[in-house]
């Protein structure tokens, strides 16, 4: 139900005209090493400047004259979003621009930044990205500064090691900000963008694509189809480890499906099957949602020997937030909520006596479920039940999956080792997918995830697909092994700052000296941007 009343929402959107929408990105720095973590906050307002709720979902390109380097997809919920990426390891050194967009609206140049990046390990460069310069001085420091009645207070100077409190006073109305403390080492100048002035810029053209009011749209093609004429193709698409991830396309026209996602999060697995009994070479091919814009005019990165130093202290600090990663924090996302897990009921199969099919598990421990065979094909069947329990009767009308994978050929399950088989669970509510409604759902759990390995039929595709990135926020963990290279040491997303109050980060100083810089960015509730730059030295 709620996937209908939001695609109604999208098709009245439609009907009304696309909203218009521009984003403002920030990142926890502005440059960076060939195969550091890059996190980013995104602000997205609408034509008039307010707070825009329109998309679900937005997408990022760093992008050089040589083309695309990295694509991302970022969620976003009333007007905000976070999410990271991971620069590739053989990236070429030389200046990027980082754009973001919307499916319904291009990028707009006074959102994006203009991001370092430098190759420590490679000569490779961007083409006509990279300037020598034997004189080269780091660029000089912004100047400490508050806007919007947000202020940033801590000592100026601390101790290797030492712990410290930042403090981020608020101002008449709640905001929401993206922090970063990181170390200052003048390897790029900022590139001078501000949400004070991006809020007074123009509308972003139209793009003419579907806007994207619950989440991705999955674009694909039919492939294959020999018999198309008087065709009403409809294809289910599911993702490995995620029941709850499953959307039935429709014919869109032209040979196309369309899936109307809540947002699929994650590098994942997506298993395609084309649903048609007149045709079972058909199968479908999905589109790339990444439109690979021109970057403009980028000036290029500036080289010289004296930088050789700093770069070398970037790599340690590199290295040593790599072994951090598994400290960084999970931010609330999206849910889909297809699947009621409070109506689950699992079967863990290491508690019951071993069988080696699936019928024969189904028949001695599984009352709810039957395995039968019709019309030469094996069809899974569910207990339904009234709502006081007292008649029970056997629908054939049932989801069935293995970890989260729809498999409308139940006859795979009836032929599978079940010795690999973890879990079975049930939910016996109705669901509805894509209008069509289901009596039930199982979901077979294997102990490695195994269905990807099944032998599906031609009409079926498993193809890797870049979900949307996971909201995360770096808490300031430290090494445990006491060598505490790093350079960034906090970044939040999106942190509230209540009105009239004051918010506490606790800190800790890394082991090696230097100059360290608060960025701190966002808007009131009201919609006023503010923006605040304090730094301070560790000795």
């Amino acid at each position: 139900m709620k996937r209908l009343i939001c695609t109604t929402l999208l098709l009245l959107a439609a009907l009304s005209g696309l909203a218009g929408e521009r984003i403002y990105i920030v990142t926890d720095r502005n440059a960076y090493i060939a195969g550091d973590m890059v996190y980013c906050s995104l602000f997205v307002v609408d034509d008039s400047g307010a707070q825009s709720n329109f998309s679900a979902v937005s997408y990022l390109e760093l992008i050089s004259a040589e083309g695309t380097a990295v694509e991302a997809k970022i969620g976003l919920f009333a007007g905000r979003g976070a999410g990271a990426f991971r620069l590739p390891s053989g990236m070429p050194s030389g200046n990027y621009r980082l754009v973001a967009y919307t499916s319904g609206n291009a990028y707009s140049p006074d959102g994006a930044r203009t991001l370092a990046v430098f190759n420590t390990s490679s000569l490779a460069r961007v083409k006509g990205g990279v300037r020598l310069n034997s004189g080269w001085k780091p660029a000089p420091l912004p100047a400490e500064e508050a806007k919007g009645g947000i202020r940033v207070s801590m000592p100026g100077r601390r101790r290797t090691g030492q712990s410290a409190t930042l403090m981020i006073h608020g101002t008449s109305a709640q905001a929401s900000v993206a922090v970063s403390v990181a170390r200052e080492d003048g390897l790029a100048p900022a590139d001078g963008q501000s949400l004070e002035t991006f809020l007074q810029g123009a509308p972003a053209p139209r793009s003419g694509r579907p806007g994207e009011y619950e989440g991705e749209i999955i674009e694909a093609a039919v492939m294959g189809l020999k018999n198309a004429s008087g065709q009403q193709v409809t294809a289910i698409l599911s993702t490995a480890g995620s029941p709850s991830s499953v959307y039935l396309g429709r014919d869109a026209g032209k040979g196309h499906i369309r899936f109307y996602t809540s947002n699929i999060y994650g590098d994942r697995e997506l298993v395609c099957e084309v649903l048609s009994q007149m045709d079972e070479t058909a199968y479908i091919s999905l589109a790339s949602p990444f439109t690979h814009p021109s970057p403009g005019d980028i000036a290029p990165l500036e080289l010289g020997s004296e930088q050789r130093s700093l770069l070398i202290s970037r790599k340690s600090a590199l290295a040593c937030e790599l072994q951090l990663d598994t400290l960084l924090e999970f931010l609330p996302k999206r849910e889909d909520l297809l699947l009621d897990e409070s109506t689950r009921r699992r079967y863990h199969l290491d508690d019951y006596t071993r069988f080696p099919t699936v019928r024969e598990i189904c028949v001695e421990f599984i009352p709810e479920l039957s395995f039968v065979k019709r019309d030469g094909r094996w069809r899974i069947r569910m207990m339904s039940s009234d709502g006081a329990e007292q008649r029970h009767y056997m629908q054939e009308n049932v989801l069935v999956m293995m970890d989260g994978v729809v498999l409308s050929d139940h006859g795979m399950l009836e032929s599978f080792d079940a010795m690999l088989l973890e879990d079975i669970d049930l939910y016996r509510q109705p669901v509805v997918i894509g209008g069509v409604s289901y009596n039930g759902v199982v979901n077979f759990i294997s102990k490695n995830n195994y269905v990807t390995a099944l032998p599906f039929p031609p009409s079926v595709r498993v193809v890797d697909f870049k979900g949307v990135s996971y909201p995360l926020a770096y808490p300031g963990g430290v090494p445990s092994d006491g060598a505490d290279r790093r350079h960034l040491l906090f970044w939040h997303p999106a942190l509230d700052v209540p009105s009239d109050g004051m918010l506490r980060i606790p800190l800790t100083m890394p082991s090696y000296p230097g100059v360290f810089r608060v960025q701190v960015e966002g808007w009131t509730a009201d919609g006023q941007p503010v923006s605040a730059c304090y730094r301070f030295e560790v000795e």
